[in-house]
């Protein structure tokens, strides 16, 4: 610790001084004395018993500003120490109550203070300290340095625990939503990839008006020119296509595929929906083109309210799964 220290007449002679009791007086001088290079002084047994002052030199000492207790810890600041002192950079060492430092704030008169709301503060000690205890500077342009820095820092920095924490909790939540849906997809990669080329392709079918207009007669609820009596009858010469044994399981699978993407559940007895599964299947047409045309029929019913039931979509399905299964193909088989 250094050998000499200083005290200002200015501080000396003060009126605050002045009026004090002759034991806070030399109090204070031994505060200063033994003071660290930051002006804090933790030892104070020795400075008791060589001034024998008590606790109401201490609490006069407080009343008039002249020290400071940040803390109930027996560590004491010297209220005006960088008012008085100035330790060389090659010599300085910063004090042992780290801690206690980081509660205190240094204004432009560059004395400490621990109320951070006063007008004339240049910054935190510790930022202050860390830009080399700079005197020379005019304190308004160092107080304007740091606050330039401060709104630069927290512009990327979050300011408290809580805002942290809240940020680290939003981006597991994304990255868990994420991750489940990455594992969604590579369970059913063949349903994502129809998914993503109805999503595409969906209002050009809609709006398509050749072939027949595909999607204007599916608007069109009283349409009978695709019903499927009249094609089960001609493309299979009146024989149901559900009587073949061989195609049960494949009839069975789109029922399940259809159920699996619609909001409504239609029962695998429906005999009408089963002879249009069936006739597609008799006619060659693989079960991944016809799951391709309920595809695009759905994304047209679920835009469309009155499509909702069940029954309503059956109907729609029967009239209209045969086109939309054969465009589907032909445009496929165009576009290779």
């Amino acid at each position: 610790m250094a050998e000499r220290r200083m005290i200002s007449r200015k501080i000396a002679e003060d009126d605050r001084f002045v009026d004090m009791h002759p034991v806070s007086k030399l109090l204070y001088f031994y505060l200063v004395l033994n003071a660290d290079d930051d002006g804090f002084v933790g030892s104070v047994k020795m400075i008791n018993f060589l001034t024998n002052a008590d606790q109401n030199n201490y609490d006069e000492l407080l009343e008039n500003n002249l020290i400071l207790e940040p803390t109930k810890n027996g560590v004491y600041v010297i209220t005006d120490w960088y008012a008085q002192n100035k330790i060389e950079p090659k010599i300085y060492k910063a004090t042992e109550y780290l801690s206690v430092r980081a509660l205190l704030f240094i204004k432009t008169n560059f004395a400490y203070t621990t109320n951070p709301d006063e007008k004339d503060i240049i910054s935190p000690v510790d930022y202050w300290i860390k830009q080399g205890r700079d005197k020379k500077t005019p304190p308004e342009i160092q107080a304007q340095q740091y606050l330039e820095q401060f709104q630069e820092t927290s512009k990327k920095v979050p300011r408290s625990v809580e805002e942290t924490s809240k940020k680290v909790l939003a981006q597991n939540r994304l990255d868990k939503n994420r991750l489940d849906k990455s594992r969604l997809e590579q369970n059913r990669p063949d349903q994502t990839k129809k998914e993503k080329i109805n999503k595409e392709n969906n209002y050009k079918y809609i709006n398509s008006s050749s072939n027949g207009g595909m999607g204007e007669t599916l608007l069109n609820d009283g349409s009978s020119a695709s019903s499927i009596e009249n094609n089960a009858t001609t493309e299979n010469k009146g024989n149901s296509a559900v009587d073949s044994g061989t195609n049960q399981d494949s009839i069975n699978s789109l029922f399940n595929y259809l159920n699996g993407i619609s909001t409504t559940d239609i029962p695998k007895d429906n005999k009408r929906l089963a002879n249009v599964f069936g006739m597609l299947i008799h006619n060659g047409y693989e079960i991944e083109d016809i799951q391709l045309g309920i595809d695009n029929i759905m994304n047209v019913a679920n835009q469309m309210p009155q499509y909702q039931d069940k029954q309503s979509l059956a109907k729609l399905l029967i009239q209209h799964l045969p086109e939309y299964t054969k465009q589907t193909l032909e445009r496929s088989s165009s576009n290779d």
